[in-house]
C-alpha cells in the first residue's frame, strides 16, 4: 500500500481490505498515525507471525506513537522481543490483551512479565496494560491502577 492510497472504511473507524495484509506492513503504511488500536478480524492468523514484534519495533513511527492497542493478540506474538521495548518505552501508552486461546505456559510468561514490571520500584518506563485470561487479580489491578495513574498525569 502506498501511501496516497485510500483505505476503504467500512464502519466508523474500520478500514477493508482486499487481500491478507500483515499487522505490520498495515502499521507501516500509517506514517502519520499518532493513536493506534488493532482489533483483528475472526480469521487473523495470517496477520500476527513469530516476527511482527520485531519488525514492528524497527518502523521508525513505531516508536512515536503517543497510544498502542492491539487485541487478541495470539500466542506466537513474540512478547520477549517486544518487553525489551517495553522497559525502554517512555512515551507511548501500550495495551495489550492477549488471545483467550494463548497456553498456560505462555499464560506463566506473561503473568513472570506483569509480575517484573510491577516489582520494579524505580520505572523509568511507561507502565503498559497488559490484559489475558488468568491474570492474577492483584497483578490486574496494580496494573491497571499504575497505568491510569500515568493516563491521569498526561492530563
Amino acid at each position: 500500500m502506498k501511501n496516497d492510497e485510500v483505505v476503504h472504511k467500512t464502519k466508523k473507524f474500520q478500514f477493508y481490505f482486499e487481500t491478507a495484509v500483515s499487522f505490520e506492513a498495515l502499521f507501516k503504511a500509517l506514517p502519520n498515525v499518532k493513536t493506534f488500536t488493532y482489533y483483528p478480524p475472526n480469521n487473523s492468523l495470517n496477520i500476527f507471525s513469530t516476527k511482527t514484534a520485531e519488525k514492528l519495533l524497527k518502523i521508525p513511527h513505531f516508536l512515536s506513537l503517543d497510544k498502542f492497542g492491539i487485541n487478541e493478540i495470539p500466542e506466537f506474538f513474540d512478547i520477549k522481543s517486544f518487553y525489551g521495548h517495553i522497559k525502554e518505552n517512555k512515551k507511548t501508552n501500550i495495551e495489550l490483551d492477549f488471545s483467550g486461546q494463548i497456553s498456560d505456559k505462555y499464560k506463566t510468561r506473561l503473568q513472570t512479565i506483569v509480575d517484573e514490571i510491577l516489582a520494579t520500584e524505580n520505572r523509568d518506563f511507561k507502565v503498559p496494560w497488559i490484559g489475558f485470561s488468568r491474570i492474577t487479580s492483584i497483578s490486574r489491578d496494580k496494573m491497571l491502577a499504575l497505568y491510569r495513574q500515568q493516563e491521569a498525569e498526561k492530563v
